[in-house]
Formats: C-alpha cells, structure tokens, sequence
C-alpha cells in the first residue's frame, strides 16, 4: 500500500524530539464500574514524587520544545484534580518562559465531575478537548456505565454537558458513543437527544466506537464486529446526526492511522511512576517500559521499548495503527513453534 503523504508527515512529526506527548494518570482510581471496563483500579492517585518528576522533566525539557501536547487519562482523572491543576500551573509558568513552545491539552472524563466550573478551570489552564462516552439514552446507558454504588450516572452527565453548553469559551467535547450489535439501532433516540440539545453547537463532535474485547472480566460477552460491519452500523449512525458537520473527523479517518503508541515521543506515565507506551495494556509487563524518577529523569527499559515503534523500522502500516496488536500477533507465532 502506498503510504499518504500526510501519514509520512505524521511519521516525521513522532520522531521529531522537539514535540512531546505525554499521557498523565492522576489517578488510576475510578468512580464508574463500567460492564466492559478492563482496569483494575489498584493503583490509586499520582504520588507526590511523581508530580514533582513530571514538573522536573518539563522543566528539564521546555527550552527545546515546540509542542507540547498532554493527555489526561485514568481511572478518572478529576478525582485528582489538583494533581492536573498543579501540573498544568506548571506548564504554563514554563510556556511564559519560552513563547515558542505551543502546547495542547486533553482529558479524558467519563463527565460525572464536569461540572461548569471544573470546565471553566480547566479551560482557563489550557485544557481545550474532552472526550465523554456515552452508552445510549438514560435507560440504556445505566445499564453498562454504573456508578461503583451500581447506580446510573447518565442524567449527571447530560446536566454537566447542558452546563458546559453556557460557557462562553473555545473548547471541544467529543462525545464518544459506544455500539454493539445488539444496541446499535436504539442510539437513535440518544443522538436524537444530543440533536435538540447541542445541534449547531460545532463544539460538541459526535464520535463512533464500538465496544471491543480489551481484556475486561467480561470479554466474553462482547460481540466480536467484523470490518464491514462497524463501517455499516457507523454510517447508520453518521446519518443519524442532523449537522454532518458534527461528526467527528477521528470517525473520518483511512486505514493510515498511526496509533500514539508507535510513536518514540509519546509516553504514557502512570499514577505509580511506571512508564508505559499504551493505555489498554495496563496489565502486561511488556507495557512497562520505565519508570520516572523524582528529579525527571527517563529510566526507559531500551529491549521493551523497541517493539513498541518496530513499525517505524519497516513502515508497516497495520504495526503503526496498533502495535498492541501486532505484539500480541507475534506472541501467538512464538507461543505456536
């Protein structure tokens, strides 16, 4: 296959070290049970002496960057929201001292303490992009997103979003919807919902996923979708939504994508201090790749960090969309002979 000349672009842009990516666990504790939830929620919030880490290699690095990008993950990341607060303070104290670093911020919130005001402080230290998912309309949706108390938490996620809606900033909120085959069609009155509600309102982007078999207790009860399935449920959805303008551009994508995890300048640090390259792999020692120390320093294990952007070496375009997967393959291959 002929590699786009955007998908060589984004490969220069992973191996260029004046760009930093990084994914920050506040916290690996979390406030939903989620039915398809793959994390086991042992590792509770950032520690101390890995924020001063954090700040001390962004202190380390600042002066040679020209973009910064953050991810907030989790467990759920506003449980510890001082930790991104003081992080992001940092951050930006560090931007003043070099304008020509650019620097870009994202969280990723199941949106149950997103309220407006978490929002507008958050906003106010750079955080632009929220991505919330949604499972159906209220009844469908408390079915699989549970509170850890086993209630439902959809109508605390519609008020924080209606909320969100008030504010007069720039921001984006990616509402993630969740399908399986056997619920795809009842998401209409969901997008229905969501039409009346943030229709026009192009900072709310409508984004398709289909729930996958990640390695949570309850796997077996996922339904496996082929390829032309998911491309024929997500147009299904597509034409659901009234303004296409609405649709995510990540639900746009060709098959050149190029997973964070390929890439040599993105790394994950958890809430514990251990680095790793991807966010579903928790569990799996070849996703501990490092560790950060207290004074910034990258301890990166060389031997486990090389099959992680093995796409690079040889451009294979399946490899850089999941090296996850690929790992995963070769296993398979080794474990047969």
């Amino acid at each position: 296959m002929d590699i786009k000349s955007e998908t060589l672009e984004n490969i220069i842009v992973s191996l260029n070290p004046s760009y930093l990516n990084l994914i920050l666990f506040s916290t690996e504790h979390c406030n939903f049970r989620c039915t398809y939830c793959y994390e086991d929620f042992k590792i509770g919030r950032m520690k101390p002496e890995i924020v001063s880490g954090i700040k001390n290699l962004l202190h380390h690095r600042y002066k040679t960057l020209k973009l910064l990008e953050i991810s907030w993950f989790g467990g759920e990341p506003l449980l510890a929201k001082d930790v991104i607060f003081e992080i992001s303070e940092t951050i930006l104290s560090l931007q003043e001292q070099n304008p020509d670093l650019n620097y870009a911020a994202n969280l990723t919130t199941n949106g149950y303490f997103l309220t407006k005001q978490v929002a507008e402080e958050l906003i106010n230290y750079g955080i632009s992009l929220y991505q919330i998912s949604l499972d159906g309309d209220a009844q469908l949706h408390d079915t699989t997103r549970v509170l850890s108390n086993g209630k439902g938490s959809f109508d605390v996620i519609m008020s924080n979003l209606l909320a969100l809606k008030e504010i007069e900033a720039e921001f984006t909120v990616r509402l993630r919807i969740h399908y399986q085959k056997s619920t795809y069609i009842e998401l209409k009155s969901l997008i229905d919902i969501l039409n009346d509600n943030f229709g026009g309102d192009l900072r709310f982007q409508f984004h398709f996923k289909s729930v996958e078999r990640l390695g949570g207790e309850n796997d077996e009860d996922i339904e496996a979708l082929s390829p032309i399935e998911k491309t024929n449920i997500e147009a299904y959805l597509k034409n659901c939504v009234a303004d296409s303008r609405q649709i995510d551009s990540l639900n746009n994508q060709d098959n050149q994508y190029i997973c964070y995890a390929s890439k040599p300048n993105s790394l994950a640090i958890r809430a514990n201090g251990h680095i790793a390259k991807c966010t579903v792999a928790l569990n799996d020692e070849r996703n501990d790749i490092g560790y950060i120390r207290e004074d910034g320093k990258l301890c990166l294990f060389q031997e486990k960090l090389k099959p992680w952007i093995k796409g690079l070496e040889n451009l294979d375009l399946k490899t850089l969309a999941c090296p996850w997967e690929s790992l995963n393959h070769n296993k398979k291959i080794e474990s047969s002979k």
